[in-house]
């Protein structure tokens, strides 16, 4: 149902930046729901919502000549109507140009103009996830035979990434950078989330899974088809790459978590054949001991809000054992207990 029409006053206290927040609210629920999409600006980050709504109004304000007039005027509906639709079509247009337009240059293009010594290569050469961490202070947790590329030094305005493999990204929010990851012709735009990039050179589907936040997942084209979807939390984006086709869902349920999900446990002295029947029952995974006497080792932790790898880390550090990872399938190594 589209929210009633609003006094002209509220229109032009709006206007004015003198709204509270509800009346804010009010005022955009009313043009945003003349497009038949009553939330739609909330599929854009904070910035961009700041510049387009600058421009829609700073254009009003100039129609209205409010700079040298009284603080309180009024107006017929009709203005208003014409108003609203203006706001409409500049929203509806921009949009529209967000998901069509194609980049002069990709972020791999971008990169490769620097000199090298401006580059961090890191490649993820242990059979193990290794969490890596980029000047922000931002985090990947790579996957084996991953590789990200950035510069030593993010830009003041953006933080471009390329990247190929499977990674879990927690990004540190910054609404003046925007943080891009470009994996093959798939680019990915946050301001500060964190989300699983599922993008080897060896798969068909690349896929994005989005844990907190929301995620932009567009496509590069060199004609105007380029394709872009928006997620947030519980939703995943999958590319295929032989078709070109960008699409977005709701991610399964599982009775399983991803390794990336984070759960709380606690284990008292419990032997490892036992942490594992647990891990097992928790995450898609499957674990085996390298040597079984292991088995009998006793672990205690409390681990709140941990994910897998940052399970696996602790459970390596109490136990001095190692391990090493090969899809879902996890080897625990060391030598039994005393």
């Amino acid at each position: 149902m589209k929210p009633n029409g609003i006094p002209p006053a509220l229109l032009e206290k709006y206007l004015s930046g003198e709204c509270t927040d509800a009346e804010k609210e009010l005022v955009e629920a009313w043009y945003a729901s003349l497009q038949g999409e009553p939330r739609y600006l909330d599929h854009l980050p904070d910035t961009e919502q700041d510049e387009i709504r600058n421009e829609a109004f700073g254009n009003i304000r100039r129609e209205l000549n409010m700079a040298d007039q009284a603080p309180v005027r009024t107006f017929p509906w009709r203005w208003l109507t014409g108003i609203a639709a203006s706001i409409a079509i500049v929203l509806g247009v921009y949009l529209v140009t967000q998901i069509r337009k194609t980049p002069a240059t990709t972020i791999s293009q971008q990169l490769d103009s620097r000199q090298p010594s401006e580059l961090v290569r890191f490649e993820n050469n242990q059979e193990r996830i290794v969490t890596h961490r980029l000047p922000d202070n931002s985090s990947i947790a790579m996957h084996p035979h991953a590789v990200v590329t950035y510069p030593a030094a993010f830009d003041a305005d953006q933080r471009l990434v390329t990247f190929s493999g499977e990674g879990f990204f927690d990004i540190q929010k910054d609404k003046k950078r925007p943080f891009y990851i470009q994996s093959g012709e798939m680019v990915i735009k946050v301001l500060g989330t964190s989300f699983n990039v599922k993008a080897p050179q060896n798969r068909k589907i690349f896929q994005v899974d989005v844990v907190t936040g929301t995620v932009e997942v567009r496509t590069y084209a060199e004609t105007n088809q380029s394709q872009q979807v928006i997620l947030k939390p519980q939703q995943q984006a999958l590319f295929e790459l032989d078709s070109k086709r960008l699409i977005s869902k709701t991610s399964p349920l599982q009775t399983k978590k991803e390794i990336y999900e984070p759960v709380t446990i606690v284990f008292e002295e419990t032997p490892l054949n036992k942490v594992i029947e647990q891990l097992e029952k928790r995450f898609n995974v499957s674990i085996s001991l390298a040597n079984p006497g292991l088995a009998k080792c006793g672990l205690t932790a409390n681990l709140e809000s941990q994910t897998f790898p940052g399970i696996l880390e602790i459970l390596c550090t109490s136990l001095e054992v190692t391990y090493t990872i090969s899809g879902n399938n996890i080897t625990i190594n060391g030598e039994p207990c005393e």
